[in-house]
Order: structure tokens, then C-alpha cells, then sequence
């Protein structure tokens, strides 16, 4: 049985993944694909999603990560987006899967 390949922010929200951006220079922010979700809306390719470098301005590679809590480290930070007057605003929570 063939798995259907996991293309949009609902379906990774489905399985609980993550969204991982990730630098050539070494930053990394971990995002809940829930929380992008409710900002750009289910049928959107996570791995189209534009995210930006503070420090270098350089390609971003995204990446979808399967939540496995016994897995991760204690204390891992994301990323969550709001939208507040048509802007989107981020601030940092710590992961509770």
C-alpha cells in the first residue's frame, strides 16, 4: 500500500509534522505545520513557503518533520505565526507535542 505523498499544510498537519527551516549558515527554526495552517490555509505546499535569514539573506531549505516527542530534545523552540491587521508576526513558545 502505497502512502499518499504529504503536499499540503493539512495533510502534514494530519500527521503532527513540524516545518523546518533551515540556513546555509547554520539558523534553524521549527515551526508546528498547524499553526502555519491557520495562517496561510491547509491546501498550501509547506515546502513552497518563503521563510528569510536575518543573518545572510541566503536559499532556505525547508524540511517536514514526524513528531516523535520521546525524540526530541527537551527543550526545542518554534516558531508561530499570527496574523494581526493583514501582517504576519512571529514569536517563539516552546514545543509541547
Amino acid at each position: 500500500m502505497a502512502h499518499e505523498p504529504i503536499d499540503t499544510l493539512g495533510k502534514a498537519t494530519r500527521h503532527n509534522m513540524l516545518v523546518k527551516a533551515e540556513c546555509s549558515c547554520g539558523n534553524v527554526r521549527y515551526c508546528r505545520s498547524a499553526d502555519l495552517m491557520m495562517v496561510y490555509g491547509g491546501g498550501v505546499d509547506p515546502l513552497a513557503l518563503k521563510f528569510d535569514c536575518r543573518r545572510c539573506k541566503p536559499q532556505v531549505k525547508i524540511t517536514l518533520l514526524e513528531v516523535h516527542p520521546e525524540h526530541l530534545p527537551k527543550r526545542l523552540m518554534i516558531h508561530k505565526p499570527t496574523k494581526v491587521d493583514g501582517k504576519i508576526h512571529w514569536h517563539t513558545e516552546r514545543f509541547r507535542g
